[in-house]
Parts: structure tokens; C-alpha cells; sequence
């Protein structure tokens, strides 16, 4: 049964538009993620459902928007609605004000049912009390009070928060405190744009869970992929101007898309291609008898008769930039050593004893809730702060370029993007300048457009450009997703993919962590932080580990010992001879360690000695190569080693 029923939308300002016949419907318990492109109209779209703005008028047919009888609609914008001069408990108890409403009814029905003195005062009072205790239980009122204090603590909202003015609250305070006054609502139809911005992963993770159990319906705008796997049915697509729906999730929407666009590229491909031979036919029957007359007439209504198919279009608005690490210089093996790191402030100790290594070529992921201490570590790591315990010692010829969540803070919002880019690169020219933004899709009269007129994912593309002019083989981003639509989120994820540097990330988002990284270090926000192998996913399986195996499901062992079972060919003296092999190739691997630290320092040097000009640079160049493939080789060797190791 359909909730809610939507036909002809179309939307305009001026020559652009934003989309046209959009027509689709809403099961109850219907989960719809809404995608596309930052300034496609999603937003839009949703304002038109509400009723907050009016679709363009059609001379074909009317827009219709039809919500089923008795159903409501609750919706959460980007920008958190909620009042600066209350406290957190009295948005809260706005929220409730229908529920306590109902409740005052059910009040009143039943003290007139205990005053009435007729039978016709005590039907009434009973009918009036009947349809306000269902409207409560249909709301799930007897469960509102246990579900609000879940609620607030699941977003962050303990009992010693609740006092706190709203006004003082941050933007994602204020904006978990808008989806806990939402949810609590428990509307048929439930409108969330952008509803993970500002949460952490554990707020995230509890909204999936509320969202898939919930019973109603749900429109999701979104940009985390992650997000949408888990909590959709069926994915929107607005795109050139049309709505396409898919069933399944975001990956099932990706396959889906992609074999639809194959099917019509062949389909096209194979009309153009009897086109061209019709063409042709008719260009062999130019002559001026009856017969090839016919001909050319009959082939050419043939033609104009077919249904055409749409040539497939492509998307040509995606960033073709390159992270520059070749030329940035190796950098060395041991990228970045933590000792004994800890940060506190006061009282409250965000995390301690910190011990980490990173190494050439890693790519760590940092996760954890908020308040926990990421970005606090990486501006330890910045030396922006310092430790208020152990060590931190970067390796040798560490070239750093960082992204903060608020590096479009420090853009100048006067000028242009032209003028914002050549403050960076004053050396360039305008041709340079403009062909190298071109790659960040600032192309024609927009780069002389004002930084306060880009959007928020234009501004982080800005940003974003500015930092990479430089060549760097260590790449730190705090956030680098917020404000920017999937498709962008997905060239940066190519664009790190691609990158082969170190990389440290900070991110809520999911699906980048588990596509780009391949160690995660976890900050608890209890005082513990560990560093892991693996991407999120494997740091999450850690957090729930699978029970121990029982009696009843263990493995079985060898009769005969109580011990672990032995290998076959196994005993004491296969177990021997295996320790003896082990701690030779551990010695081996120990050896070809020490040589490439040894190698490395040596390349340090004569890198150096190359750049400064002084002596022989034809000997120094000689030994340079020859010492580059003795560490080449030395590496080869050390891998070989650690897999051996592995397999012993």
C-alpha cells in the first residue's frame, strides 16, 4: 500500500533545470536512499514533497503529491531546527508535546467516564477515551520515556547534558539534538537530509540499527554509502534531470546501473549500426525508376518508424586530479614512531601510552567517537600541540601536505577562486593557473566566481587543490568527505586509491576507510588507543570478537593428548628442527633490516650531497644508482624473508 504518491514533478529557475517528470510512490515500511549530485535538486525535491516550495506548473498534467489519509510526515533538514534558548531538556519535551497532548485526553476521557451520571455522558466519555488510548499506543507512547532516554544517550545526551543551552551547544550537538526530537516522533514518513552529518561512528551505527527496525517509512538523502548498504531497500537516482529507481541497496544500485547502461550502449550500438545499413541501402537505390524510388521510400520510413535509443551519457563533471608523490623524494622506511603518547586535559585523559609505528607505504585509518582525541592527535602529529607524555620522531625526508575538516574556514570568502589559487602558486600564469584548476572542475567564467558563492563541496574542492600544488609522500586528511556528494567521494577514494604515499585518515566515513586503508588505529575515548592491522571493518570485528568455541562446537583434538594437536610428521623433533629454521630466517630478516636502514641513510646522503653541487657528480650519481638497486634487492630479500617467517 502506497503512503505517499508523487507524479509530474518538474522544477526550474530560469534556464536551469533542476529536474522534470518525476514520478514515483512510497510503500509503508519503504526504505528510499535519494543520491545525486550536489545542486541536482535532491534538497529541492524533498522541499517540494513537504510543501515547502511549488513544483512548476505543467500543461500536460498537473504535479500531484497524494499523502494517504492519517499519515504524517516528519522531516530533518541539514540545518538543525532547534531553538538556541532552550535548554536540551525542553526541545525534548517539545518534541513530546503531542504525546503529552494525547496523554491530557486520555486524562480528561477518564475522569469524565468516573463523573458521568448517564449513560449517554459515560458512552461518550468512553468513546473519546477508546480513540485517545489508540492513538497513544498507535503513537508508542507506553514506551516513550524508556525510548527518549535511550535515545538521548545513544546520540550523546547523558543526564548531565541535559541542562546544557542549546545556544552553546556545537553544530553537530545541535544537530544529533534535531534527529533525537525527530525520532522520537515516530512519523509515518520519516524525510532525513544528510542526517550522519556531525555523528560519529557509534551515533551512525545506532541510527542503522533504529532506522531498519523502524516501521515506518523513510526518504534518505545521503552520501555515505556505508550508511545506505545497510539501512536501504531501494535507491533514487536523480540524474540529467530524471529519477530512476533501483531496487536493492547502494551496491546492488551500482551493478544495477552499470548493466542497464551496458544493455543500452549495446542496444544503441546495434540500432546505429542498422541505421547505417539502411542508410546505405538507400544510397544504392538513388536512382530515378519507380523501383529504387520505392526502395528509398520504404528504408527511409523504416528509419524515422524505429523507437530511438538514447545514446548512454557519461559524466563528465568528475575531478581529474593526481596526488604528486614520485616527485615528492623517498621517504624513509620508519615513517612516524610513537612512544609512550599520551594527551590529557586536566582531568580528563583522552588517551595514553600510545605506542605506534608506521611504516613507507601505510595507510591508517583513525576511528573512534567523538571527543575521543583524533584531531587532538593529529595536531600533536602537526606540532600544533604537544604531548603531555612520550615521544613523537618522524622518519627521514618526510614530505607533509594536511587537509582540515576546516580548511574552508581559512578560505577568503572575497575573493575569487582565480585569486585564491594564485595566492598559493604566485609564480603561475593565468593559463597555468586555470588548467590546473580545470582538473577540480573550476572551468569558464567560474573561477573568477567569489568563494561565498561556491557550495560547500566546491569550496572543499578549492581547498582541496590548494593543498595538493605541493608534492608529498605523507598525506594526513581530517574529514576530507563533509559536504561532498557520492560521486566526488568516490574520485577521492580513486584518487587515494591511486596515491602512493603514506596516508593517515580521519574519517567517519566507512566505506572510504574500508576501500583506502589498511591499518586503523582506534581511539576508545576512555583513555586506550591501539594501533591495528587491517582496514575498519577488521578493527570492528575486533570490537565484537566471535564467543570462544564451547564444548559442544570445539574443535576436536588427538586422541590421546590434551595438548593443541600435532602437525602430521609432527613430535619432538619436527618441532626442533621447525624452531631452528625459524630462528635462522629470524636472524636473516633481522640482518637485511639493519642493511636497509644502512642503505637508506646512504641514499639520504648522497641525495644531499647531489643537491648541494659540491664534488665529483658523476661518481656521486654512479654510486646513487648502484646504491639504489642494492636497496631494491635488499627489499626483494627482506619480503622474501617475512614470508618465509610467515609460513614457518
Amino acid at each position: 500500500m502506497s503512503i505517499l504518491t508523487v507524479s509530474n514533478l518538474a522544477k526550474s529557475f530560469g534556464a536551469d533545470v533542476l529536474f522534470s517528470d518525476i514520478t514515483f510512490s512510497i510503500s509503508a515500511g519503504q526504505k528510499l536512499g535519494l543520491i545525486g549530485r550536489n545542486g541536482g535538486g535532491k534538497t529541492t525535491l524533498l522541499k517540494i514533497l513537504l510543501g515547502q516550495e511549488l513544483a512548476d506548473a505543467s500543461s500536460n498534467a498537473p504535479p500531484k503529491i497524494n499523502l494517504a489519509n492519517g499519515r504524517r510526515m516528519g522531516y530533518l533538514r541539514q540545518e538543525a531546527p532547534v531553538h538556541p534558548e532552550r535548554t536540551i531538556a525542553e526541545e525534548i519535551e517539545v518534541a513530546l508535546e503531542p504525546y503529552r497532548a494525547v496523554q491530557a485526553r486520555i486524562s480528561e476521557a477518564e475522569h469524565a467516564m468516573s463523573a458521568a451520571t448517564d449513560d449517554e455522558t459515560l458512552s461518550k466519555a468512553l468513546e473519546d477515551y477508546t480513540e485517545a488510548l489508540d492513538e497513544f499506543e498507535s503513537r508508542g507512547g507506553w514506551e516513550i520515556e524508556s525510548t527518549k532516554d535511550a535515545t538521548l544517550m545513544r546520540l550523546g545526551f547523558g543526564p548531565e547534558t541535559l541542562e546544557k543551552q542549546v545556544g552553546s551547544c556545537s553544530g553537530g550537538e545541535q544537530t544529533r539534538l534535531a534527529l533525537a526530537k525527530l525520532v522520537l516522533t515516530r512519523p509515518d514518513l520519516l524525510i532525513l537530509d544528510e542526517p550522519t552529518n556531525h555523528l560519529d561512528i557509534n551515533a551512525v551505527e545506532w541510527l542503522e540499527g533504529f532506522l531498519k527496525e523502524y516501521t515506518g517509512a523513510v526518504i534518505l538523502v545521503s552520501h555515505d554509502r556505508y550508511f545506505l548498504d545497510a539501512v536501504v531497500d531501494s535507491i533514487a537516482e536523480l540524474e540529467f534531470q530524471k529519477l530512476t529507481i533501483y531496487k536493492g541497496n547502494y551496491s546492488h544500485f551500482r551493478r544495477q546501473k552499470e548493466e542497464r547502461l551496458q544493455r543500452q550502449q549495446d542496444l544503441y550500438d546495434q540500432q546505429q549500426k542498422e541505421i547505417a545499413r539502411l542508410n546505405d541501402l538507400i544510397k544504392r537505390n538513388m536512382g530515378a525508376n519507380a523501383t529504387m524510388s520505392n526502395i528509398r521510400h520504404k528504408t527511409q520510413g523504416r528509419i524515422e518508424r524505429m523507437e530511438k535509443v538514447d545514446a548512454v551519457r557519461h559524466d563528465t563533471t568528475r575531478v581529474k586530479a593526481r596526488i604528486d608523490d614520485k616527485n615528492a623524494g623517498r621517504i624513509g622506511r620508519e615513517v612516524l614512531n610513537l612512544s609512550g603518547v599520551a594527551k590529557a586535559y586536566g582531568e580528563r585523559t583522552l588517551f595514553s601510552d600510545l605506542n605506534a609505528l608506521v611504516e613507507r607505504g601505510d595507510r591508517v585509518g583513525f576511528v573512534g567517537p567523538n571527543g575521543a582525541g583524533k584531531t587532538t592527535l593529529v595536531k600533536l602529529l602537526l606540532g600544533e600541540e604537544e604531548p603531555t607524555a612520550g615521544s613523537i620522531q618522524w622518519g627521514h625526508n618526510v614530505r607533509m601536505a594536511y587537509f582540515s575538516q576546516h580548511a574552508t574556514d581559512a578560505l577568503d570568502v572575497e575573493k575569487t577562486v582565480l585569486d585564491t589559487l594564485r595566492d598559493e602558486a604566485p609564480a603561475w600564469n593565468e593559463t597555468q593557473l586555470r588548467s590546473y584548476l580545470a582538473r577540480f572542475l573550476f572551468t569558464g567564467d567560474d573561477v573568477y566566481k567569489k568563494v561565498v558563492m561556491l557550495s560547500g563541496g566546491e569550496k572543499n574542492k578549492l581547498a582541496l587543490a590548494c593543498m595538493l600544488l605541493e608534492p608529498c609522500n605523507l598525506l594526513i586528511l581530517d574529514e576530507p568527505t563533509n559536504h561532498l556528494d557520492i560521486e566526488s567521494c568516490e574520485t577521492l577514494g580513486q584518487m587515494l586509491t591511486d596515491y602512493n604515499g603514506t596516508l593517515f585518515l580521519v574519517s567517519h566515513d566507512r566505506y572510504l576507510l574500508n576501500a583506502v586503508t589498511n591499518k586503523t588505529l582506534g581511539l576508545t575515548g576512555k583513555g586506550s588507543a591501539e594501533l591495528i592491522e587491517g582496514n575498519y571493518a577488521a578493527w570492528r570485528e575486533l570490537q565484537n570478537p566471535t564467543p570462544a568455541p564451547t564444548a559442544k562446537n570445539a574443535p576436536l583434538r588427538e586422541a590421546g593428548g590434551g595438548g593443541e594437536p600435532q602437525r602430521a610428521g609432527g613430535g619432538k623433533n619436527a618441532a626442533g628442527g621447525n624452531n631452528k629454521a625459524r630462528a635462522k630466517t629470524q636472524a636473516a630478516l633481522e640482518k637485511a633490516e639493519a642493511e636497509i636502514a644502512s642503505l637508506e641513510a646512504r641514499l639520504a646522503e648522497l641525495e644531499a650531497s647531489l643537491a648541494s653541487g659540491k664534488g665529483d657528480m658523476v661518481a656521486l650519481a654512479t654510486e646513487h644508482t648502484q646504491t639504489q638497486e642494492q636497496l631494491t634487492a635488499t627489499l626483494t630479500e627482506w619480503e622474501r624473508l617475512s614470508e618465509e617467517l610467515v609460513d614457518r
